[in-house]
């Protein structure tokens, strides 16, 4: 999110195969949907990821853990069981910042099937193609809202130190 409040869809990329691969011994990960999100944390410097555990995801958000430990990330990881209708989240999340065009989309995004998933979306259909845009739509309720200088009143002088009676003593 940027200073005026538009929202930044960056990436949208698929995760394949298992949700984790071990060594025979069964200690060491060495591939699977958490080594791919391995990967792309170490890449874009992702500092939290949050990980849906309805079904089989489960037990995810501690592999996950045991990845990123093991590839010596600095990454926390939050799971979430979703308990709202996906359709109502999906629009919640979407639908005020389509309309105030508040959102913006990197062009590796619109090329591909998030596009298609959007523009095909109906609230009233129960079992769609939604997969990209309910994970956007996560991302998006996960954000914080970050209020900037461009918000802030400007009567009162800027503090050098956050701390009101800050120093040495």
């Amino acid at each position: 999110q940027d200073e005026y409040g538009r929202r930044y869809w960056h990436r949208a990329i698929q995760l394949s195969g298992e949700i984790a691969e071990f060594t025979d011994d069964g200690k060491t990960l060495i591939g699977g949907q958490v080594w791919q999100l391995c990967d792309l944390i170490e890449k874009f410097a992702v500092p939290r990821v949050t990980i849906e555990t309805n079904g089989i995801g489960g037990f995810a958000p501690a592999v996950m853990k045991a990845a990123i430990k093991q590839r010596r990330l600095h990454c926390a990881v939050k799971d979430e069981p979703a308990i709202a209708n996906k359709n109502k989240r999906i629009l919640e999340a979407f639908e005020p910042l389509i309309s105030s065009a508040m959102l913006w989309a990197h062009t590796s995004v619109l090329d591909g099937p998030s596009w298609d998933q959007m523009k095909d979306f109906n609230p009233a259909v129960r079992d769609q193609p939604d997969d990209y845009i309910d994970a956007a739509a996560g991302s998006i309720v996960e954000q914080p809202e970050r209020i900037k200088a461009n918000v802030i009143a400007k009567s009162e002088p800027a503090r050098e130190n956050w701390q009101p009676m800050s120093g040495v003593y």
